[in-house]
């Protein structure tokens, strides 16, 4: 995924309840801490990462955390989270064998778009509603009303 400071993201996993730190909060990337061994970076305007970040600081657009000490109020890390995975794998021989995998990733995805469930509860400035008939699926009345009463405007 690219990240970018200034980038605009949406945090997919419940990280914190009651601090409102939950999948679907709105927030904006402030900061990118870069791995340790991460070779220097010049002034190039994309940068190919050897290593995953450490953290990303991301400024929330509501939160009920008090501020961290050293950061900006509604500012948080996020860090990656690791999810291990049993996956099947043909070998040369054509014998089928389990292998263990181990994924890692930011709980955050780009918010510039987003369906209609990941929506849901949120009160948004100004919104654009796709109506076409969705590649996979139907689109009810319900789903698009879901889309259409997130817009305050």
């Amino acid at each position: 995924m690219e990240l970018a400071v200034g980038m605009r993201v949406m945090v997919m996993r419940n990280i914190e309840m009651d601090l409102d730190i939950t999948n679907g909060a709105h927030s904006e990337i402030t900061e990118i801490v870069l791995h340790p061994d991460e070779p220097l970076i010049g002034n190039q305007a994309v940068v190919e990462l050897k290593y995953l970040p450490l953290y990303i600081l991301v400024k929330l657009t509501w939160t009920w955390a008090s501020p961290l000490e050293g950061l900006a109020e509604s500012v948080i890390p996020l860090e990656p989270t690791a999810i291990t995975k049993q996956i099947q794998v043909k070998t040369t021989g054509g014998k089928t064998m389990m292998q263990t995998v181990q994924q890692k990733q930011f709980p955050m995805t780009a918010t510039y778009t987003f369906t209609d469930y990941q929506s849901q509860g949120q009160m948004l400035l100004c919104i654009l509603v796709d109506i076409a008939t969705p590649p996979s699926s139907t689109l009810s009345l319900f789903n698009l009303y879901i889309a259409l009463s997130r817009g305050s405007g």
